[in-house]
């Protein structure tokens, strides 16, 4: 007999654990290959595993799973006609456009941004933590591998600015945190497209930082129930204000405030990239500058809203106390491991 346990519309049972585990080894197999043939199967094997996990029981989500499915499909069409391109040695060039114009689709980046934040709107966060991390990952591995030369590199350059200043520019005034992550994605995603051109090793450092931020991020609002800025007004209880402190943690990382790790992830993407995309980068980080203010709000939002009472703890359960013991590792530990592997 199958045991499924339902949590926030996802339901957990062997098949979604399998197609977790399928879509990971869909990331390894790309990840591996040694030619375009295997890279493709393993993002094909991946995107069909991941549709298989994202499907819930509700209307909203299924709706979300279908506007994926849509987005994904036209990225995966330009892919696959640029891999047969480079394959059968036509049109290398042209080939390589369609990959590319493929990975954006795939990655929410410019001009292909518009399909992140009404997918993710409608996601339980476990499907969030799917498509905004676990799904970056072989797309960012292609462009990084990916051969731009001269003007090439100065139109990828814009792209990436480009998709920062609409990431950051989207996030203001969202009261869905959903969707906040989901602009906040487009932000980062600009910074690991000009790491994936200038160092391979700062990209996946960035990345796994920011992965881990992020992950500990959507799971601390997923087991504090918290799914906007109007949930706030509704938790009463002093379990839950002290927990939600600690959530707040998470957004001054993410912004790259000092001490946090965040902050080692804006200094290595700055060292990085300082050499061969001065410009770019400088401008990325005046996006995240704009970016600081939908995170501050949330932060500010939080202190209004509990006061002094945020600080009186009563009896908490395990789960709670987990939450801060977590946050306070991630955030103030991770950067100084970034750091000591970058200088390997």
């Amino acid at each position: 007999m199958m045991v499924e346990l339902s949590m926030s519309g996802v339901m957990f049972s062997l098949s979604s654990v399998m197609s977790f585990m399928f879509s990971v080894l869909g990331v390894l197999i790309s990840l591996v290959s040694l030619n375009l043939l295997g890279v493709w199967v393993g993002i094909e094997l991946n995107f069909l595993a991941v549709l298989c996990f994202m499907s819930g029981s509700s209307v909203e989500e299924t709706e979300g799973v279908m506007k994926y499915y849509m987005v994904q499909i036209l990225g995966s069409c330009f892919s696959m006609m640029g891999f047969l391109m480079m394959v059968n040695g036509v049109e290398m060039f042209l080939g390589s456009v369609f990959i590319l114009l493929g990975m954006l689709i795939k990655l929410g980046a410019f001009p292909f941004y518009f399909w992140v934040a009404p997918v993710v709107s409608k996601l339980s966060w476990p499907a969030c933590k799917i498509v905004l991390v676990l799904q970056k990952v072989t797309p960012l591995w292609v462009v990084s591998n990916c051969l731009f030369l001269g003007w090439e590199i100065s139109y990828l350059e814009l792209l990436c600015v480009l998709t920062c200043c609409f990431g950051c520019l989207g996030g203001l005034g969202i009261l869905n945190y959903r969707v906040l992550l989901g602009f906040s994605s487009i932000q980062h995603l600009g910074c690991l497209m000009i790491l994936s051109c200038c160092s391979s090793w700062s990209m996946w450092m960035y990345l796994i930082g920011y992965s881990v931020l992020n992950i500990g991020l959507m799971i601390s609002l997923w087991v504090l129930n918290i799914s906007s800025f109007m949930d706030l007004s509704k938790a009463s209880s002093l379990e839950n204000l002290s927990s939600s402190w600690w959530v707040s943690v998470y957004m001054l990382s993410i912004a790259g405030l000092p001490p946090f790790s965040g902050c080692a992830l804006k200094t290595l993407f700055l060292i990085s990239c300082w050499g061969s995309m001065s410009v770019g980068g400088s401008l990325c980080m005046l996006t995240s500058c704009v970016s600081l203010v939908f995170y501050l709000s949330v932060v500010l939002a939080m202190t209004v809203y509990w006061g002094k009472s945020i600080f009186k703890m009563k009896k908490s359960s395990n789960s709670y106390f987990y939450v801060g013991l977590v946050s306070i590792m991630i955030n103030l530990a991770i950067g100084p491991l970034l750091f000591s592997f970058s200088s390997l």
